[in-house]
């Protein structure tokens, strides 16, 4: 109501002295607009502001997402491998202890495969396991099931042997054969990543890990474990 009181107090006495008054008052009114405008100017500057602070964090959330993605992958993979190689070397460790109880090595099953269902259950004289826990795989009956991949199993092989395309199997004597822990149906990028966490070196058949094709992007991983005792 002062306003719109002021407002016309301020009408009237303009129509009386319009020039003198309307001069005076023209600063006041100017001040107001602009003031106003200024205003304004700086609400939209302050959304623009906000505007451009917006995209600057979503851009940098955007770009911590890809590195954390990265990041959880390798993470991943990483432990992909590490538990292969401990479940191979934990398969050669129940070997050597199943060797060292019988003084035997597990059944022969042809030219290459050892019966690893021995060191789950065996009536071989001397034998103090079970060795591992894992359950018989019922299409072999000579393999291990394993609770990531395939299978569990124990091979011979020569040491000179080309992993790339298969196990050796050719009979082994005591100079150049070697018995190796078998996992199958590993990716192969986790075959690869294995390769270079124990030899250094992706080479698919050199070092105490070797690979070889089985179908597809799967992979036969072998472990080397020591000389075939025969």
């Amino acid at each position: 109501m002062k306003k719109g009181a002021m407002f016309g107090l301020e009408s009237r006495t303009l129509r009386k002295q319009p020039g003198r008054l309307f001069l005076e008052s023209f600063p006041r009114l100017s001040f107001r607009l602009v003031e106003g405008q200024q205003a304004t100017s700086v609400l939209t500057a302050k959304g623009a502001m906000f505007g451009l602070d917006a995209r600057i964090a979503l851009a940098i959330f955007g770009a911590l997402s890809v590195i954390s993605g990265a990041a959880l992958y390798n993470a991943i993979q990483q432990v992909r491998v590490i538990s292969l190689v401990t479940d191979l070397v934990e398969a050669g460790k129940a070997y050597e202890a199943f060797y060292i109880d019988t003084g035997l090595n597990p059944t022969e099953n042809g030219a290459v495969w050892l019966d690893a269902v021995d060191l789950v259950s065996s009536s071989i004289v001397g034998w103090k396991g079970p060795y591992l826990v894992n359950s018989v795989d019922t299409v072999s009956n000579v393999h291990l099931d394993h609770s990531s991949y395939g299978t569990l199993a124990l091979a011979r092989a020569y040491t000179a042997d080309h992993a790339g395309s298969s196990i050796g199997t050719k009979n082994c004597t005591a100079t150049d054969c070697a018995i190796y822990s078998v996992i199958t149906d590993v990716p192969e990028s986790v075959a690869k990543a294995a390769d270079l966490y124990v030899d250094g070196s992706d080479s698919i058949g050199t070092g105490n890990l070797r690979y070889y094709e089985a179908t597809g992007s799967l992979r036969v991983v072998l472990y080397k474990l020591g000389p075939y005792n025969n």
